[in-house]
């Protein structure tokens, strides 16, 4: 017989749903009496009803509520939560029960961290996590997923993440919705639970990546979360080969197939976006490898401030994306948020007023007003055969994802000299960098010189848990390295580690930038075939920081640490 279980206060209590109908309410005579000062008397009832379990508020004053949304009446199932002020109400299987007096490992979890959350007042983000981690409770991964989540459960919860698994509704690609009733067998059934689940810790924690990794009798998970990968645990073979046909299934590629690599996309609908998947599946000694990547446009910034920009930079990218012509070029490695850059850049532009045209390998977000194109190479559309159809478009703004070859980087230069604004893509270390792979390529001084407006070398770095950092005085080498013998500072500060950061001293990221402005004097050295020493010298005051001192003037305001920017832009 399932059973409700009260929370109030920090005490639970186990009521069993043996009648047909239970009134909840603070007056006495109700079947559950609730010591809570926002209750009614008589404030909500629990009824059968065709075979269903029914929830239904008895017009309180103010409200029953499951998840974010006050309900009149609604269907209580084994995932939902429902709140009456700080007293939350939770329909729990029978079966669930420890062996031999001893709780659950998972309910056990689950408990430790609902025990964690101030009972005092329930603001809007310790109500969003109690009901997070009731999801722990049910489904297949619950064991795998509990210490993740729970490791993170201190922390504010993001921006849309959701609040329970059932908000997440799976879009195949071709527009249509996925649930688990669509399995047709159990099997099936529990395997879209199971990515479901994924997907809610994947929110809840701030994943970017999610890797299932075959092993001889397991698969691996994996999620990686700001730049540094996470072990989540194994999950039998049988739940992950059908967690692998169900993203199949969704990215409408063949099942059968799994000695080929295998690439396709999905979406998931959230209460208030979409957020796109791309999955590359490749085979290994053992089986597929999976590897899932978030496309997330909310995080994409309206404006170059909320990159966290030095002003005189921001200024100088905001007048060159109101200019007719010229050419922006971002450096660094996979994984810097060049893309988010990029987006961000064309975000700012009017594009009611100017036709924007992206050219990209795959695209990874959907803008409004912008004519998006994906490269194919199999069929002959490449960076620079597109590139050539494109100019052919009346194009005001381009943007090629990446320059890999000769004929690309000649072609979009020509068009930055001849009214068209180019944002593009490159593999090199640094802004100099940029200018020499340029010329590795074979494209001419003289080309490079016309056309290029500013040069961005870009990186991302880990930010400093503010619960936990420690200030230290920094040693004799740190301060020759930072250049710090003549500058006022305070103690500068390190990583740690508590339960707001999953214990590893760093909660979220932010860009380091490099930004070279072409002048006058830069253009006459790059037809002259400079040294990099040469270049430099010319750049001079046009290069508003490096990677490192940009990194350095974080580190002093006490927002990252020296050995993150020295792991990350030490190369460079």
């Amino acid at each position: 017989m399932p059973k409700l279980e009260i929370k109030s206060n920090g005490k639970k209590t186990l009521y069993p749903l043996g009648k047909d109908r239970l009134t909840i309410g603070r007056q006495e005579g109700n079947d559950i009496v609730i010591n809570e000062k926002v209750a009614s008397r008589q404030h909500c009832e629990i009824v059968h009803e065709g075979g269903l379990i029914l929830i239904k508020d008895l017009k309180s004053a103010n409200g029953t509520w499951m998840g974010e949304n006050r309900i009149v009446e609604a269907e209580l199932t084994f995932e939902d939560t429902i709140r009456i002020g700080t007293t939350f109400i939770r329909l729990i299987p029978d079966h669930v029960r420890a062996k031999k007096g001893k709780k659950a490992p998972v309910a056990a979890i689950v408990e430790e961290i609902e025990d964690e959350i101030p009972q005092g007042s329930m603001d809007g983000s310790a109500v969003s996590t109690t009901l997070a981690v009731r999801q722990l409770a049910a489904g297949p991964l619950s064991k795998q997923l509990a210490p993740l989540l729970a490791a993170s459960v201190s922390m504010a919860p993001p921006k849309g993440a959701p609040d329970s698994t059932k908000e997440i509704r799976l879009i195949n690609r071709r527009g249509k919705l996925l649930t688990a009733a669509s399995g047709k067998t159990e099997k099936a059934a529990d395997a879209i639970d199971a990515l479901r689940q994924l997907l809610f810790v994947a929110f809840r924690t701030r994943a970017t990546d999610l890797h299932v990794e075959p092993k001889p009798e397991t698969y691996g998970l994996r999620f990686r979360i700001d730049g540094i990968m996470h072990s989540v645990g194994e999950i039998t073979s049988k739940i992950g080969d059908a967690l692998m046909n169900v993203i199949k299934i969704l990215c409408d590629i063949d099942i059968s197939k799994k000695s080929v690599v295998q690439e396709g996309n999905f979406s998931v609908e959230l209460q208030a976006r979409r957020v796109d998947f791309r999955i590359n599946m490749t085979p290994t000694m053992h089986g597929q490898k999976l590897a899932l990547r978030f496309l997330d446009k909310g995080t994409v910034p309206d404006n170059f401030h909320g990159l966290g920009m030095a002003e005189s930079a921001v200024m100088e990218l905001d007048r060159i994306c109101t200019q007719d012509s010229g050419m922006v070029i971002l450096a660094g490695p996979t994984g810097s948020g060049k893309t988010t850059t990029l987006y961000t850049a064309l975000k700012s532009i009017n594009a009611e007023m100017r036709n924007i045209v992206t050219i990209e390998d795959p695209v990874e977000y959907e803008l409004a007003g912008t004519t998006q194109i994906s490269i194919d190479p199999r069929n002959g559309l490449t960076f620079s055969s597109v590139l050539g159809s494109v100019l052919r478009q009346d194009p005001d703004v381009i943007l090629v994802g990446e320059i890999r070859d000769q004929e690309t980087a000649k072609m979009a230069m020509q068009a930055a000299t001849t009214g068209h604004l180019v944002f593009t893509t490159i593999h090199a270390r640094d802004t100099v960098g940029t200018i020499f792979r340029l010329l590795d390529l074979g494209v001419e001084p003289f080309l490079i010189a016309s056309a290029v407006t500013m040069c961005i070398s870009q990186r991302l770095v880990r930010t400093l848990c503010d619960n936990c950092k420690r200030p230290y005085k920094p040693d004799a080498s740190q301060i020759r390295k930072m250049g710090l013998e003549s500058r006022n500072y305070t103690d500068l500060y390190d990583a740690v580690g508590c339960k707001k950061c999953m214990n590893v001293g760093y909660a979220g990221r932010q860009a380091l930038f490099e930004i070279l402005m072409f002048n006058a004097q830069l253009r006459d050295v790059i037809l002259t075939k400079p040294t990099i020493t040469e270049i430099r010298k010319a750049a001079g005051e046009w290069m508003f920081e490096t990677l490192n001192e940009c990194g350095y003037r974080k580190i002093i305001e006490g927002q990252t640490s020296f050995s993150e920017v020295d792991r990350v832009a030490s190369m460079a």
